[in-house]
């Protein structure tokens, strides 16, 4: 193929596939000032290639925005789809007799759905999303995305601490649409006078905050919570700042779920929804 990603430099300097990609990125956490390396790194293209296809109306191809998808885990579509995260709407997922609360981005307009896909049709308070039937009375949508509230996370409160505000802000804004109550920290002082006060249901750590482990923190969260679950990441392995073998230690002694940066929002919350699951 080599078809090129429709561009919208008109209205903004970066064009849509440069926006999709974003989206992309910061939906599996990485840094905003992480993009350009990690593009290049993916792709395997110089630096400044990296950096123009998001900066620029560089042009760019349908393999590569598939590479990309495909590197986190997702489809193209899906890529697409991310960067409109803010046309999602409140809806209700009905599965037989059980109603889930979610958030849908709607499609275009189907009329012969295929029986047992999902659509989005309007409710008498609100939109609903349920799989199609043939006898289907009402106006009913394509499903372009959909994000659902799992009951075993609502109310959970977790700890998110990162010396690093935009990694903070990234990680809280996934976890709160996975249904969790996150609280975000930038400094050790901050988060232990958090934990001087009241306990979290689990914690996501950066396991080093300003050239300080968080080894003495996780042993003071250890002595409160003996089961909660405790998520460590760190992008420091590869330049050698994060001592392996002092992780792979923390791992055993403290029960540490460890993932490297840039780690994928969806397996981080899965992570902490597996452990309370089992608790």
């Amino acid at each position: 193929m080599t078809d090129s990603f429709p561009t919208d430099a008109a209205a903004t300097p970066e064009t849509l596939a440069a926006r999709c990609v974003r989206a992309l990125l910061q939906r599996h956490g990485v840094a905003r000032n992480k993009h350009a390396a990690v593009v290049t790194e993916v792709l395997g293209l110089s630096y400044s290639q990296g950096n123009r296809r998001l900066t620029t109306s560089a042009t760019w191809a349908l393999e590569e925005l598939q590479l990309l998808a495909e590197h986190f885990g997702e489809t193209l579509d899906q890529l697409i789809a991310g960067a409109r995260s803010d046309d999602l709407l409140d809806a209700v997922l009905l599965i037989g007799s059980t109603r889930v609360p979610c958030r849908a981005l709607r499609g275009p307009a189907v009329r012969k759905p295929r029986p047992g896909a999902l659509v989005m049709t309007p409710g008498d308070a609100g939109w609903l999303v349920l799989p199609a039937s043939p006898d289907l009375a009402t106006p009913a949508f394509d499903v372009l995305r959909l994000v659902a509230e799992p009951s075993s996370a609502m109310n959970r409160r977790i700890a998110v601490l990162d010396d690093h505000d935009e990694s903070a802000e990234l990680i809280v804004s996934y976890l709160k649409t996975a249904g969790f109550d996150p609280v975000a920290f930038t400094r050790l002082e901050q988060i232990a006078a958090a934990l001087a006060i009241s306990d979290f249901d689990g914690y996501v750590l950066d396991w080093i905050i300003v050239n300080d482990t968080v080894r003495s923190l996780v042993a003071d969260i250890r002595t409160r919570d003996a089961h909660g679950p405790i998520v460590v990441l760190t992008g420091q392995m590869r330049s050698g700042i994060a001592d392996e073998s002092d992780i792979a230690t923390a791992m055993t002694q403290y029960r540490l779920r460890f993932f490297e940066k840039p780690a994928s929002m969806p397996i981080i919350a899965a992570a902490l929804l597996s452990s309370f699951g089992a608790a």
